[in-house]
């Protein structure tokens, strides 16, 4: 089990806390075409006021995934209006962003997680490989790096034997889409049943979804990103850029500091060019 396990919602979440508190949470009230009502202390801010921010995404309910623009914020009745226009469900969580867009956080996020792909390897043992008689050559699982042994099951699937299969007996064959094991014929014997324990390490994959977790260390992940977010906003050398470069700055210093313990050493052996 790994350490950490915080999920792309829960990372995009605390990267907008520390993107000086770029979002704000609500739960949906009194729906409608377009708009909605948000009865909470968060949000008692004056008319207009999230008129400026440039997102409403619902993250959590029946309407997840809706996304629209804030155009009008009328404080005394609490309502948002939003284009292009939907309808949302009452208990629907929503996040609205000041001057992030979810998929900007998000990518940032993500281009954090793919700069350590290479020395943030985490172990894995993968079983989902069935083999099947006569059949000698099999893909090996996206994201491994390096394999450290196969194991083989009997044909009930039950791993019984107390020594791991002789490297002697496959090698790796790189393709231009992956890696694949080839049995070598005549030494060793698939049978149908049997299934392939491969045990190795993986470089981390990057979050599609808001339930994907990541091993890495969320500190370092959000520091990376908000430098990359810091850098998508350096125009020039007016007063807007400079902060931003400074920012930039003292963030991207501080997530190569925390690489430094992310870095892992190559186990097994290498089945990709690192």
């Amino acid at each position: 089990m790994a350490i950490f396990n915080d999920t792309l919602l829960q990372l995009r979440h605390k990267l907008s806390d520390r993107m000086n508190k770029d979002a704000v949470f609500g739960t949906v009230a009194s729906p409608g075409s377009g708009s909605f009502v948000c009865d909470e202390t968060d949000w008692e801010k004056a008319d207009d006021y999230f008129a400026d921010f440039v997102e409403a995404y619902c993250y959590s309910g029946t309407g997840v995934g809706t996304s629209g623009k804030p155009t009008d914020w009328v404080n005394s009745s609490h309502t948002l209006s939003f284009l292009p226009a939907a309808v949302l469900t009452a208990g629907d969580l929503v996040e609205l962003h000041r001057s992030w867009t979810v998929r900007e956080l998000n990518s940032a996020i993500n281009q954090a997680i793919d700069r350590v792909a290479k020395i943030a390897l985490q172990d894995r043992n993968d079983e989902t490989t069935s083999l099947v008689t006569g059949t000698y050559i099999y893909d090996l699982p996206a994201t491994f790096v390096s394999v450290v042994d196969l194991w083989v099951s009997d044909v009930n699937g039950v791993f019984m034997y107390e020594d791991p299969i002789d490297p002697r007996y496959y090698r790796w064959v790189k393709k231009s889409d992956g890696v694949d094991i080839e049995f070598v014929k005549e030494r060793f014997y698939p049978t149908t049943g049997q299934t392939l324990r491969i045990v190795g390490q993986a470089s981390p994959s990057v979050l599609d979804t808001d339930d994907e977790q990541s091993p890495i260390e969320p500190e370092y992940i959000i520091q990376r990103a908000k430098g990359i977010l810091h850098q998508s906003r350096i125009r020039g050398s007016d007063k807007d850029s400079e902060w931003h470069a400074t920012q930039e700055g003292i963030a991207s210093g501080k997530a190569r500091n925390i690489a430094r313990d992310l870095n892992v050493g190559i186990k097994g052996q290498a089945v990709v060019d690192m």
